[in-house]
């Protein structure tokens, strides 16, 4: 178990989790599920979120990689899996999304190191197994920002990406069109995201999300 300076304050007033506490598989799920139910269902984050979130529908794995290469096989697996899922036959799983949720690394600390890694993860793991067309990646990372270019800006709207461990998520592109088609105003949610969460404040913010990693559980690694 690794301990954590829940307030570190970085340039620019930034505030940052520092070193992870409940790092274990088992506690990482716990941890993102509860950013899941108190941060991004409770704020209304993703109104595409709810209806994927009950546990038929969300496999949630603790990845156990120790670098790009172990973390690509995982997605790929995940990825064949995900494609399975829902074909009909009784042997299949049923889930329509999918949160790998990384370990507390250096390889994936910083979140231009997990943007940079995801153009791999495309390729190899979703691409090249012919999934190109049919799914797609979403990333989620405790310093995540919105701008590439606004590292030292503090700005609590960068929450909306901001999750307890690193996340790579894995969605299928079908479900994917059919919730933006079915949504009034798909194009406002950044925007909407970003004042409700600037009104709440960056330090409230950090405040939820660093209460996720006192979550606990006494579960397995996949969930």
């Amino acid at each position: 178990m690794h301990r954590v300076a829940f307030l570190s304050t970085g340039r620019g007033g930034r505030l940052h989790p520092t070193r992870r506490i409940c790092s274990g598989p088992a506690s990482r799920l716990a941890a993102t599920r509860q950013w899941l139910d108190t941060i991004v269902l409770a704020e209304r984050l993703c109104p595409f979120a709810a209806p994927v979130s009950s546990p038929d529908k969300l496999r949630m794995r603790a990845s156990e990689a120790t670098d790009l290469a172990s973390l690509t096989a995982e997605l790929a697996q995940e990825a064949d899996l995900l494609a399975k899922s829902g074909s009909g036959s009784a042997e299949t799983p049923k889930h329509e999304t999918t949160l790998l949720v990384l370990p507390a690394a250096r390889w994936c600390s910083q979140w231009r190191e997990l943007v940079s890694i995801s153009w791999t993860l495309q390729a190899e793991a979703i691409a090249a197994r012919g999934h190109g067309q049919a799914m797609q990646i979403v990333l989620f990372h405790p310093k995540a920002v919105r701008s590439t270019y606004a590292d030292d800006l503090v700005d609590a709207a960068d929450y909306s990406l901001r999750s307890p461990f690193p996340i790579v998520q894995l969605l299928r592109e079908a479900d994917v069109l059919a919730a933006v088609r079915a949504h009034p105003d798909p194009a406002g949610i950044p925007s909407r995201n970003a004042a409700r969460l600037r009104a709440l404040g960056e330090r409230a913010c950090y405040e939820r999300l660093a209460a996720c990693l006192t979550a606990s559980t006494a579960g397995g690694s996949v969930i």
